[in-house]
């Protein structure tokens, strides 16, 4: 989703009023299939299928639906200002999705890693998939993550997104909408991190375009 434009991940039955933001941004045909898996906020609670870089014991858990998975580059780097930007950030893109597929911004962990603007603008786009029945299956690949240090509690990343293999999914019935393959289903974004008190890299602003050529492999 782009802050300013509203919706650049939801199919196209859902564009115009911007419900959602994470699924196959191809050309839309809105073909529906049935899921052979439970709805998103039914589904009994997974092995996290996150990628995120740096296994740690402390980080935290993502128990996402069984048909969700996040792939996450670890894209480090070797500075230990920039891998701990990267850590978090993966933290919070997978808080995101967690919060999308269960429908639920008040998840702790997506309080927690996204704040400010970016947590207005999923929250608006989480409720209104709550309240039409639209949330999110399939994987999506994050990739070619660059931090910038702006100052000792302020930096920015820039990503890429693959969700090709991503697609709306009515969280009712278990249908999903497929698209077409293209361009679109590649997104370019770029985050504005905050760093907090304890120490924890936070997302503020999120900003994406779709049909981001670059990010096309």
């Amino acid at each position: 989703m782009a802050p300013r434009t509203r919706l650049v991940a939801a199919t196209g039955t859902l564009a115009a009023t911007a419900l959602l933001a994470a699924c196959g941004g191809g050309d839309h045909d809105d073909k529906i299939a049935s899921s052979p898996t439970p709805s998103a906020t039914t589904a009994s609670p997974a092995t996290p299928a996150s990628s995120t870089p740096e296994a740690d014991p402390s980080a935290p858990t993502f128990d996402f639906p069984s048909d969700v998975t996040i792939k996450i580059d670890p894209d480090t780097t070797g500075d230990a200002t920039k891998d701990a930007v990267l850590r978090d950030q993966a933290y919070g893109l997978d808080a995101t999705y967690l919060a999308i597929s269960k429908l639920d911004e008040k998840l702790p962990v997506f309080t927690n890693y996204v704040i400010e603007g970016a947590s207005e603008m999923w929250s608006e786009s989480i409720a209104s998939g709550r309240k039409n029945h639209r949330t999110v299956t399939g994987t999506v690949h994050f990739y070619d993550r660059k931090v910038t240090i702006s100052s000792s509690t302020t930096a920015g990343v820039t990503f890429c997104e693959d969700q090709s293999a991503s697609y709306d999914k009515d969280s009712k019935t278990g249908k999903v909408y497929t698209t077409t393959p293209s361009v679109n289903d590649f997104l370019s974004h770029s985050v504005f991190m905050r760093k907090d008190k304890a120490g924890t890299w936070r997302i503020a602003t999120y900003n994406s375009q779709r049909g981001a050529a670059r990010c096309k492999p």
